[in-house]
């Protein structure tokens, strides 16, 4: 030991304990100054205090008396040499804070450890279970990062280095720059002096502060933090610390206090021993107070030592007492999806078409726009489509605090603009963003800064139609707008065009404005106009009218005569997606036959492969309605990206002057193209238009509209095609815009019901059923009451077996085709008119219709000659040409006449009479429906329709009679039908046909009703009675008019369900159709064995040999047919027993000119029959009909 050491050594007593505090010139004399004061006060009776000045390391001299040494030199030279002392002269000193020289064994620090902070923290997150927040430090980020973050290794934290000597501009922009695009709202704050002050105000500034963050404090500058909710920790007792000052006072005496514990100060190396036993590497023990500030003041609310102990409630900022774990900022935003109209029904529409905007928000996380932030949404709904100002505003004063800083609104224009009046009464001005509402008033930057929207201003829709008008060469149009504010402006604007052009609105100015909300009971106000715009023959209409208020137009045109061919509608907004769900059949009928064809422009949707990528992501998972959900994407994303480019900038995203010129800067890609907002409007400032053109969907039952076309400004082609247009008439030639040709000489359009042309429709149809009801039943009793035998053995089939199969199949296709129809549109029921010769329309237009109303009452006269020709038997008593043709040509075409055309010629004769449409109230204003130049009763048609009722009265009984005559004269048939059949049969073809000119025309469905009926009858008479004699036609014929009833049955049913989907019902009728026959090809199968068999046709060099007048053998014959089959036991029996005996020359050339007619082959059958006879006189046998009469 040196002597200097020796004589320090004896310096120390038991007594006071003396300390000297060491300055230097660099020392804050304030901070001298408050040190020595608080330490006299405290602790005056317990220690000696001095205060010396530190010159220069040689003033060895001034620690003699010292046990004790306060370092405030603030120098690393003075502090060096203070320690370099303390190794000789053996005494304490205290610091505040350690520095980065070598550890000194004689050095002790009156405040914690860094380390020691950080495990405060620790202890801090793991408790309120933060796994993700950020960190701001003023410490020194190598003695930091050397080991104080050791124990965050799990977490997810981001480190950001603030010096105590920053200006308050930097920590703005440390704030807003960094911290906040993080989207991190638990922050934790360690410093050493009084940036946290600051750092909280800028906090404070961004809008961080606020409810749902977490603000911890390890700082020991509390005096200045007024903030409520911040939860701070400090060095215990050091608490009421009011500035620098005092916490380093405090920190001092405190130490000292420790040392004072001791007492006995005469050994320093006791004395350092017994420091080192109650610090923690020379620093004092770590124990922390844990303060929260409440009201504006510190609340100790718990503390940490070894580990935290809570005693109180702890408040965070927005004064929630709920621990604000959530790693991520909460950004809200506020739609408009709700389906309320006060005062009217609920919307369907505007809900789903936020859909969009709910798939937009579910991307956020794959396009990282706003990665750690989570969106919230505010739903609102106060007006979907109808503004009400009392509903409106007292809707929006509920939600007033949970609006967030943008909306993203309406569709429509009235509640766009109600609900910017209503938050500005409220006096919020966040942004308003619409996927739609293409007002022009809402246009108007000036009046609504507020607004803006992702489409173009619908002036530029009715700009667009203006260009296809041009394009289709079309000069005459015919316009209606909407009295409201923007289909006026609309109006206007294209009204202006059109005055430098060619293009002609030729409808009165006075008959163009229509009232707003129209509906059908204010039809008898406007239909005068309609029938003055429909008489100047223009097929162009533009209608710059709102859903619905357009469709209930359109139906009550079609009410005033306007039919499909004679308009195209020009729509200037997609119109399809407005059009009722469940629409009346009616009002959907006239909506198809007007709508078909017609064209619509708006906004392209799905743009590009990018568009196209989201709309299959979409559809995944929304469905495949897509109308206006890409526009709502788009809405969702402008805000999405106004909020990051002004998080990004460091602004505030709750400033909405700040936030809404960051959205109209905004350029982005979106499902729609290139979106960004026009600088000096509300609306789009580029954007590309689809074209759409209306077509039938029949999955749906709804007209829906295909994208055939562009527009497009930034194309070198303004407009251009992706496919052809269909119109009206399902051609793709672009049609005139003047209705040239008329086929009436009246405009059909005013044609009306007539009750006198039907009512004597009715009463023919009533007649001429009693008529054959009567007559069938007579003819019935008095002839035909017989019975025909069941075929039971094995025959050779005959020409005539094959006419009776094939009339059944005929007579299933007529009556199918005089059934109701699956379609009006469709060819289905025409093409089986046509092929089943009934439905004679596709040929009977005009004068055409008239000729073959001549054939049919020509071909009726025909039958009258034939039958009085054979009654009265003419050919037996006038023998001559003229008579035998007679015969021969009946024999031919009375089956035909009576048989296969009996419908067809009752069914044309019956149209004569439907004069049931009128262009006045007067019988013979009246006009025949398949020619509408022939007016009814009067000059040419009352002759003939004397003729035709005569005709018919004539026809029917002689049909009726004729037609069991001619099955049962014909021995050579196997197949014959039943006479009481025939009979029924009759009267069912002429009860079906009376409905089908008479219920029909007016309803399908009950139509279809009465027929199932009549063949529900049929088909249980049928079934008792078997129409024929041989099973196998009974089996087909019963399953044909199975196939009838099921086919008629859903031809009802479509016009009674609301679904129309053609294919699907037509598909029902062939798996009914191919079940039926399946069961009728297994039942005969198993049950009716074929009794019908056909032959090869005979060797012919027989039949030379024979017609030469050689003598052929039966053997010959008989080798022959053994050849060519083995059925020689059916060959006749004449042939196999006797030699035939040769004809002469004379004899075959009669028999070889014969005609071939039913009687030539009777005759040909005698030749096995008349052994005897050499020769047969074929005329003996011609009168063979009549004799049977």
């Amino acid at each position: 030991m040196t002597i200097f050491a020796l004589i320090l050594s004896l310096c120390f007593t038991q007594g006071q304990l003396f300390v000297e505090i060491i300055y230097s010139n660099a020392t804050d004399l304030n901070l001298i100054s408050y040190t020595s004061n608080f330490l006299k006060q405290t602790l005056n009776n317990q220690i000696e205090l001095r205060e010396t000045i530190f010159t220069h390391c040689s003033d060895t001299a001034y620690f003699a008396e010292a046990q004790v040494i306060i370092d405030l030199t603030s120098s690393l030279w003075f502090g060096s040499c203070i320690k370099h002392l303390a190794n000789q002269a053996h005494f304490i000193i205290i610091s505040s804070n350690p520095s980065s020289e070598s550890y000194n064994e004689w050095q002790f620090f009156s405040s914690y450890h860094i380390q020691e902070h950080y495990d405060a923290l620790l202890n801090l997150v793991e408790f309120f279970n933060w796994d993700k927040f950020i960190i701001i430090s003023s410490h020194n980020s190598e003695e930091i990062y050397n080991g104080s973050l050791n124990g965050f290794s799990d977490k997810n934290i981001k480190f950001f280095n603030f010096a105590e000597n920053e200006t308050q501009d930097h920590a703005d922009q440390l704030i807003g720059k960094l911290i906040k695009p993080t989207g991190i709202k638990n922050i934790a704050i360690l410093n050493e002096g009084n940036s946290a002050e600051k750092l909280v105000e800028s906090l404070k500034k961004k809008n961080i502060f606020s409810s749902g963050c977490g603000i911890i404090l390890g700082s020991k500058s509390l005096w200045n933090i007024k903030e409520d909710g911040v939860l701070a920790y400090i060095e215990l007792g050091l608490e009421n610390s009011v500035d620098n000052y005092s916490y380093e006072a405090l920190a001092y005496a405190k130490f000292i206090k420790l040392i004072l514990e001791f007492q006995d100060f005469s050994d320093s190396f006791k004395l350092r021993l017994f420091l080192e036993e109650n610090t923690k590497n020379h620093h004092l023990q770590p124990k922390f107070s844990l303060i929260n500030i409440q009201n504006s003041s510190k609340a100790k609310v718990g503390e940490i030592y070894q580990n935290l102990s809570i005693n109180d409630k702890i408040f965070f900022p927005g004064n929630s007492i709920v621990v604000p774990n959530s790693p991520i900022s909460n950004i809200t935003i506020s739609m408009a999806d709700g389906v309320t109209n006060p005062g009217y029904i609920n919307s369907s529409y505007s809900y789903p078409v936020k859909w969009g905007a709910q798939f937009a928000l579910s991307k956020i996380k794959e396009t990282n726009i706003l990665e750690g932030f989570e969106i919230i949404v505010q739903h609102t709904d106060c007006g979907a489509e109808v503004y009400s100002p009392t509903y409106s505003y007292s809707c929006f004063n509920k939600l007033k605090t949970q609006l967030g800083v943008g909306l993203l609104t309406t569709t429509t224009a009235p509640t766009c603009i109600g609900n910017i009046l209503s938050l500005r009464k409220l006096g919020i001005s966040i942004p308003h963003i619409s996927e739609n509402a293409p007002a022009p008033t809402l246009t108007n930057k000036k009046v609504y800064p507020e607004f803006m929207r992702v489409i173009k201003d619908s002036r530029y829709n009715a700009g667009v139609l203006f260009s296809l008008i041009a394009t289709f060469n079309w000069k005459n149009i015919i316009v209606y707008y909407e009295n409201s504010t923007g289909p006026i402006m609309v109006y206007q604007y294209f009204e202006k065009m059109t005055n430098s052009t060619n293009i002609n609105i030729i409808n009165k100015p006075s008959e163009r404005l229509i009232k707003i909300n129209y509906r059908h009971t204010d039809y008898a106000q406007y239909k005068p106009w309609m029938l003055n715009a429909i008489n100047l023959k223009t097929r162009i209409w533009i209608l710059f009218v709102n859903a619905p208020s357009e469709f209930y137009f359109i139906e009550d045109l079609y009410d005033t005569g306007l039919k499909r061919g004679d308009a195209i509608f020009l729509f200037y907004n997609r119109i399809a997606f407005a059009l009722p769900t469940e629409p009346d059949p009616i009002q959907s009928q006239k909506l198809l036959e007007l709508l078909y064809g017609s064209i619509a422009v708006d906004q392209a949707d799905w743009v590009g492969d990018y568009g196209q990528q989201l709309k299959e992501g979409y559809v995944k998972v929304f469905g495949s309605d897509t109308v206006f959900r890409c526009f709502s994407f788009d809405a969702a994303m402008l805000l999405l990206n106004g909020i990051k480019y002004t998080i990004d900038q460091g602004e505030n995203v709750e400033d909405t002057a700040i936030l809404n010129a960051n959205l109209r800067v905004q350029k982005f890609i979106g499902c729609s193209g290139t979106v960004s907002v026009d600088p000096d409007s509300n609306q789009r400032s580029t954007s590309m238009m689809s074209i759409f053109n209306l077509k039938w969907n029949e999955a749906k039952n709804l007209l829906y509209e295909f994208p055939a076309g562009k527009y497009d400004l930034g194309s070198a082609q303004l407009i251009q095609f992706y496919d052809n247009i269909n119109w009206y008439d399902n051609t793709t030639d672009i049609p005139s815009d003047t209705i040239t040709y008329s086929e009436c000489p009246f405009d059909k359009n005013h044609a009306k019901y007539s009750e006198k042309g039907a009512s004597i429709l009715y009463c023919v149809g009533l007649f001429i059923v009693v008529v054959t009801t009567s007559t069938t039943f007579y003819i019935w009793k008095r002839w035909w009451k017989v019975e025909i035998p069941n075929l039971t053995t094995k025959s050779l089939i005959k020409f005539e077996d094959y006419v009776a199969m094939t009339m059944i199949f005929i007579y299933f296709l007529q009556y199918l085709a005089m059934g109701p129809d699956l379609d009006k549109y469709d060819k289905y029921s025409d093409w089986l008119g046509r092929y089943a010769v009934i439905n004679f329309h596709w040929l009977t237009k005009g004068k055409i219709f008239w000729l073959y109303v001549n054939i049919v009452i020509g071909a009726v006269g025909l039958w009258l000659y034939f039958c009085v020709h054979i009654i009265l038997r003419l050919e037996a008593k006038f023998v001559n040409f003229f008579s035998t043709s007679s015969t021969n040509l009946a024999t031919i075409l009375m089956p035909l006449l009576g048989n296969a055309f009996f419908l067809p010629i009752v069914s044309v004769l019956l149209s004569i009479f439907q004069c049931d449409q009128s262009i006045g109230d007067e019988l013979s204003q009246s006009f025949v429906r398949n020619d509408c130049n022939q007016f009814c009763y009067k000059k040419y048609h009352l002759p003939i329709a004397i003729v035709s009722l005569i005709a018919l009265i004539v026809y029917l009984p002689l049909a009726i009679y004729f037609r069991p005559f001619w099955d049962h004269s014909n021995d050579d048939a196997n197949i014959k039908p039943r006479s009481l059949f025939l009979m029924v049969k009759s009267l069912l073809q002429v009860c079906i046909i009376v409905l089908n000119k008479t219920v029909k025309v007016y309803s399908q469905s009950l139509h279809g009703a009465c027929y199932i009926l009549l063949f529900l009858g049929f088909l249980l008479f049928c079934i008792k009675k078997k129409p024929y004699n041989y099973d196998r036609c009974n089996l087909w014929s019963i399953i044909s008019y199975c196939a009838i009833i099921w086919s008629v049955s859903l031809s009802s049913l479509f016009w009674i369900l609301p679904v129309k989907m053609y294919s699907i019902w037509l598909a029902f009728e062939y798996i009914g159709w191919g079940l039926m026959i399946a069961f009728g090809l297994c039942y005969q199968k198993n049950h009716y064995p074929s009794l019908l068999y056909s032959e090869e046709a005979p060797d012919i060099t027989l039949f030379f040999r024979f017609s030469l007048g050689s003598t052929i053998l039966a053997s010959e014959i008989n080798e022959s047919n053994r050849e060519r089959s083995h059925r020689k036991k059916y060959l006749p029996s004449v042939i196999e027993k006797t030699k035939l005996k040769k004809i002469t020359q004379d004899s075959v050339l009669s028999i070889s000119n014969a005609p071939n007619n039913l009687f030539t082959h009777r005759v040909s059958s005698l030749l096995v029959e008349e052994q005897d006879n050499s020769a047969i006189d074929i005329s003996s046998s011609r009168s063979l009909i009549g004799a049977k009469i």
